[in-house]
């Protein structure tokens, strides 16, 4: 199984995001709309890369980390 994320996977993510990105942007002075998607943009490819390279416990592992 590849866990790697490729540019292509990260693209289309982004444009997944893009219209809700968009549509927040709205309620933001026009000044701060351009660096504020630059950093949201940068926060999804964060979390992606965070996301797809984060160890998933097994269901015991799981059960009794939440019991503690």
């Amino acid at each position: 199984m590849n866990n790697r994320i490729n540019l292509e996977d990260i693209d289309q993510l982004l444009e997944t995001f893009s219209p809700m990105i968009k549509k927040k942007l709205k309620s933001t002075s026009y000044q701060e709309r351009e660096d504020l998607e630059q950093e949201l943009r940068i926060k999804i490819f964060e979390k992606a890369h965070l996301l797809t390279y984060q160890e998933t416990p097994g269901f015991w592992e799981f059960i009794l980390r939440n019991l503690s």
